[in-house]
């Protein structure tokens, strides 16, 4: 019986060819695609999918990006080093017809690497820059935000496209009154075209009573 529990449920994984990559049709950010394909048994499979056209120069000269987006993990401490919040973005997708709450999340630009990207897009959408600076903190500005840890390229929906996206864990040093006081940080005054229904929302996670 012990020795039955050690078998893999797996069978062996063998080398798939892909001998044709058709486009169909291409708007502004997707294209849809025709796979085409033989499997271990010999026969012909298809397959349709979309991929992001790429903006710009892929970053690692292979052809593609090992990763296109990334998403963003914000978690608030205090100055104990106590995680208090998170932070989350509420916005309109088309796709789905309403709203939904997400992490902050973007694009990577030609060049960036994702720590880098996940800087930027957290200032775009949440207004939380590397510097933090508030009037109700005395002393200079200081580094109070960090990349603590970052993905391995994961897939969003692999049966649907290709697009690759690394998870990034931002830690964001601030105290309450900083975060919901008279001077809590704004977003940008003007966000981004597809941004127009984009809110912040910041969640407390603290153990209740």
């Amino acid at each position: 019986m012990a020795q039955d529990s050690k078998r893999t449920v797996l069978q062996p994984l063998h080398d798939v060819k892909i001998h044709q990559d058709k486009e169909l049709g291409r708007g502004r950010w997707l294209s849809l695609h025709e796979i085409a394909f033989t499997s271990p048994n010999g026969q012909e499979q298809r397959w349709e999918c979309c991929r992001r056209i790429p903006q710009g120069q892929p970053s690692n000269g292979s052809g593609r990006h090992d990763f296109d987006a990334v998403d963003i993990i914000p978690v608030i401490k205090n100055a104990a080093g106590q995680a208090t919040h998170i932070v989350l973005v509420v916005q309109y997708r088309p796709p789905v017809g309403c709203f939904a709450i997400e992490f902050p999340s973007g694009l990577v630009d030609p060049g960036e690497s994702a720590e880098q990207a996940a800087l930027r897009e957290l200032l775009e959408e949440t207004g939380f820059s590397s510097k933090i600076s508030s009037s109700s903190v005395s002393g200079p500005t200081k580094e109070r935000l960090k990349v603590v840890q970052k993905s391995a390229p994961v897939a969003y929906e692999p049966g649907l496209t290709g697009s690759c996206t690394c998870v990034v864990v931002v830690e964001i040093e601030m105290e309450e009154h900083e975060l919901f006081g008279p001077n809590a940080l704004d977003r940008p005054n003007q966000p981004d075209e597809d941004e127009w229904s984009l809110q912040v929302l910041t969640v407390d996670f603290t153990p209740g009573p």
